[in-house]
């Protein structure tokens, strides 16, 4: 079964929604990877498309992130079926982040790990006023740092220092506290957030916005952090040398130091403890 439906408006912008059969929830299965990598494939070259607005069918929620059941079967770090996992995802990002055309994430809903990681390499992103609407990259709770770019794109658009408070924290902002930190550009009543993102995705510079996310961040912003290298729990630990070290390369290599850093935490000991944890608690509530 499809999860993601492409629709066409008059006004030659496409719409891909994301939309689970029989689920609350969106989650970044290998599968859904697969099927977004295909429109995304078919929409580079399809003609007179002048922008892309990724949305979501799901009552409350935009992407949950990945599918954590499947990294709590993960039994050892290193495992080649995560990598190749995280790669095929990043590749899907970097094709999103390519298009010939702008485009804008509408998030009406919880965007949460990777779902905000997919909204972070759209070149805009605009909020619903859903009150269930919230933006953050928990993963860190789990043992894990985001693995989809969300450690290198995120302190490119908000700097350093909020970057590395959410990483740290896993903690996630509301609506007007993303757009107080010009992570997302609007927040407009859920009724009308479609139209006002099929609007916002044709802004001017949106060439310029991508561009400075494929460079290290400036010197000046990085010499006013100085992230602290905490010895424990790992997840923290290497969330915070790959935000610091990743800022001083382009994003190609950054995404590549937080690939491995990943690795080597997804089938730990500590981050599949913290997972079963997740799980236990969410089944007792």
């Amino acid at each position: 079964m499809s999860v993601l439906h492409l629709s066409r408006r008059p006004d030659g912008l496409a719409v891909l929604t994301f939309d689970t059969p029989n689920s609350r929830a969106n989650v970044l299965t290998r599968a859904v990877w697969e099927e977004f990598d295909a429109h995304l494939q078919a929409l580079a070259v399809a003609p007179d498309v002048r922008g892309l607005v990724l949305a979501s069918g799901t009552p409350d929620i935009f992407i949950a992130g990945a599918d954590l059941k499947y990294f709590a079967a993960v039994a050892a770090p290193q495992d080649p079926a995560v990598r190749a996992l995280i790669e095929f995802g990043l590749a899907t990002l970097d094709r999103l982040e390519s298009l010939p055309f702008p485009t804008c994430a509408a998030l009406d809903g919880a965007t949460l790990g990777g779902g905000l990681e997919v909204a972070l390499a759209c070149d805009a992103r605009v909020c619903g006023t859903n009150p269930k609407t919230e933006l953050g990259l928990p993963e860190v709770k789990l043992g894990l740092i985001p693995g989809w770019g969300g450690t290198q794109r995120l302190p490119r658009i908000v700097g350093p220092e909020l970057a590395a408070e959410m990483l740290r924290t896993g903690d996630s902002l509301t609506a007007d506290e993303a757009q107080d930190a010009n992570l997302v550009s609007a927040v407009v009543k859920s009724d009308a957030l479609l139209d006002f993102a099929a609007r916002h995705v044709l802004h001017d510079g949106w060439r310029g916005l991508r561009e400075s996310k494929r460079g290290a961040i400036p010197l000046a912003e990085r010499e006013r952090f100085r992230a602290p290298v905490p010895s424990h729990p790992p997840a923290l630990r290497e969330a915070m040398l790959v935000l610091t070290r990743g800022g001083e390369m382009p994003l190609a290599e950054a995404l590549t130091l937080e690939t491995e850093a990943f690795l080597r935490l997804a089938g730990s000991d500590d981050s599949r403890a913290r997972i079963a944890a997740f799980f236990a608690a969410r089944k007792k509530g």
